[in-house]
């Protein structure tokens, strides 16, 4: 849901800085530098277009039945995929320099305050997040299909093949992969 999609980005790139936490304390530039591409490759070669898929298979519920494919703006899309990657970057910035600075407990406040704002508009729109289906279906009272759907199908696959894989590579390589004079 596109509601929750920039902090959800946000909190990929935190939790790489979390994991990566001990090795950015004495990281060199050059290092520090391949993970912050690590970091957009990621959100840019797996996570956005997995959000664009998503939003044009199902874009009511992307929307939160909002828009329809044929009504969502176009300048949108286009705005909002940069900022996919963007948000990961920030996410990863903001956490490194809060760890860099001994802030640890700031944070994890600071992404727990994140995690609350995702958790509270799929609450609101809890209605919205349950049904997929077309603005006139939920409109006519369409309710609860969500773990039946198609939608549920592809964000199993796509979790299985491809962000767990991309995942336990990536966390392996913050915290044992080589550096420069290893």
């Amino acid at each position: 849901m596109m509601q929750i999609d920039l902090q959800s980005s946000f909190l990929v790139g935190s939790t790489m800085a979390t994991l990566a936490r001990r090795r950015l304390l004495a990281a060199s530039p050059d290092w520090l530098a391949r993970t912050r591409i690590v970091v957009l490759a990621f959100s840019a070669i797996v996570f956005a277009p997995v959000w664009l898929y998503i939003t044009l298979r199902w874009t009511p519920w992307e929307t939160m039945y909002i828009w329809d494919l044929a009504t969502v703006p176009t300048w949108l899309l286009a705005l909002f995929l940069p900022l996919i990657s963007l948000g990961a970057l920030v996410g990863f910035e903001m956490t490194r320099r809060l760890l860099h600075g001994g802030h640890r407990g700031r944070a994890l406040a600071f992404n727990g305050l994140v995690v609350a704002s995702v958790a509270l508009i799929i609450w609101r729109g809890r209605a919205e997040a349950a049904f997929v289906g077309s603005i006139e279906e939920f409109d006519a009272g369409g309710r609860g299909n969500l773990l039946h759907s198609d939608l549920a199908a592809m964000l199993l696959v796509a979790t299985a093949l491809v962000f767990i894989p991309v995942a336990g590579l990536i966390t392996f390589w913050l915290r044992y992969g080589r550096s420069e004079g290893d």
